[in-house]
């Protein structure tokens, strides 16, 4: 139910949008960056490029962490406060901070965000890669409605055609000017026209239809493009050769860039795999607590300057059998405090800071494994630059022979067109003058019909492959 009521809205939405205006290829570029799933799901990835370079530049940050525990026990145990062994229940409490900062780690943290910055990178190219294979996409569709309404209008145009040549041969059949046998070939005509027509329709329909796919408009919805004028292709606007495309398109696409961040991705990743080899040097400090029940009930407070007393110590066994007191001097707190809770986790206080050195001595060849990997993965993306470079030069010198393959077929079409012109112009007066029948007729009409719909597909495939090689140069894709 909740899909059903949101595919509606949907419709509503976008029949809202198609309503208005027709599209032109800039807006159905516009909506296809913003739309397409496949350009979300690269931000995704650029974003969580951007998460991990932001966590690996915070790892030069401290740590801090703090720790709180609750202790009950019951017979022979050690007193937390004065480390004595009793023979009592005991409730104790522990509490402490602890902070550590790394000095040195064998340059792994600044490893790991150079290599994350060129993970970002590449993850910011390939979005730009997918934007463009998504912008081709939407050219490619977009011109072939263009073509396919040209098509149908060539098609509408030579039924109009048959139908009036149906009508004269009508009336000349009528006063025995000309056989029936001429009117039923021209019907026949007729007929196979009006069939072109409805396949050039379907054509029509099924590339709107491919275009709003591409765009994630809904089938059903009413949809129409603006018709740009188009100028006729020159093959004098090429280039001398496919090397200045590939040259410039080495230096500039985003598949080619994303390939190199991520070969300086995988050097870095090296460094960070050997990083493991060095000493790891850290500073660490910490504050601590603890609380006991079996504290005494009062115990000195902190900072009491300390006083001398003399006390009794213990007596001395005279030759009379008496006792003599002996005495001492002792320093004691001068203060005392009751054994509150807070007060007893003030006295118990601990601060603690060191440096704590780890050396690496032997790790079951752990480190020596990820090293190696790291340089076969740095080796793996160096092939595939090497793979994206070979397959951007094979696919601009396809690009740019198809582009000369399509420039000659259209010149010579042009001049096919010029002759087929005049022989059905000629063909259509004999046939007014009754000097030729119908099947003649048709026939120099079909081949004249023929080289017009070639000529059509050759202008669309010219321009369209144009474009390639100007999307390659970097050249906006708009007519």
């Amino acid at each position: 139910m909740v899909k059903n009521i949101f595919l509606i809205v949907l419709c509503l939405c976008a029949t809202q949008l198609l309503g208005q205006d027709k599209w032109s290829l800039q807006q159905c570029i516009d909506y296809a960056l913003e739309h397409n799933i496949q350009i979300k799901q690269s931000e995704l990835d650029a974003q969580s490029a951007d998460i991990n370079l932001f966590g690996s530049r915070m790892r030069s940050l401290p740590d801090m962490n703090a720790n709180v525990s609750f202790n009950t026990s019951k017979g022979r145990s050690i007193d937390p406060f004065t480390n004595t062994i009793i023979d009592q229940g005991i409730n104790s409490q522990n509490a402490s901070i602890n902070a550590s900062v790394p000095i040195f780690n064998g340059f792994e943290i600044r490893n790991s965000v150079k290599r994350d910055q060129k993970n970002l990178l590449a993850s910011t190219y390939d979005l730009q890669s997918t934007q463009n294979d998504v912008i081709l996409n939407v050219v490619t569709f977009y011109t072939n409605i263009l073509f396919n309404m040209e098509l149908l209008e060539t098609a509408q145009l030579r039924l109009g055609t048959t139908q009036s040549q149906q009508n004269r041969v009508d009336k000349q059949v009528e006063i025995g000017a000309l056989p029936m046998a001429d009117l039923l070939q021209i019907r026949q005509q007729m007929a196979n026209d009006e069939l072109e027509v409805i396949r050039a329709e379907n054509n029509l329909e099924l590339s709107k239809l491919q275009l709003k796919q591409a765009l994630q408009i809904p089938g059903d919805v009413e949809f129409e493009i603006e018709i740009p004028t188009l100028p006729e292709p020159e093959e004098e606007v090429l280039i001398e050769n496919s090397s200045q495309v590939y040259l410039y398109a080495l230096q500039n696409q985003p598949v080619i860039k994303a390939a190199r961040a991520r070969t300086e991705s995988a050097m870095y990743g090296v460094g960070v795999a050997r990083s493991n080899y060095f000493p790891s040097l850290s500073l660490n400090a910490a504050l601590s607590t603890a609380y006991s029940s079996a504290a005494p009930d009062v115990f000195p407070v902190l900072g009491s300057e300390n006083q001398v007393i003399t006390q009794q110590i213990g007596f001395v066994q005279l030759p009379d059998d008496s006792q003599y007191p002996v005495f001492a001097e002792r320093e004691v707190p001068s203060e005392f405090t009751e054994n509150t809770y807070w007060n007893q986790l003030d006295f118990n206080q601990r601060q603690f800071v060191g440096l704590s050195l780890n050396i690496p001595i032997f790790n079951k060849f752990q480190v020596k494994n990820n090293v190696e990997q790291a340089i076969l993965t740095q080796k793996n993306t160096e092939y595939q630059l090497i793979n994206a470079k070979n397959q951007l030069q094979q696919t601009i010198e396809q690009a740019y022979l198809d582009v000369k393959s399509a420039a000659k077929a259209y010149s010579a079409l042009e001049n096919s067109l010029e002759a087929a012109q005049l022989s059905f112009d000629n063909a259509e007066q004999r046939l007014q003058l009754g000097a030729t029948d119908a099947v003649e007729y048709t026939q120099i009409k079909n081949d004249y019909e023929r080289v017009r719909s070639d000529l059509v597909r050759a202008k669309y495939d010219y321009i369209f492959k144009l474009k390639v090689l100007d999307f390659y140069q970097g050249k906006p894709l708009n007519f």
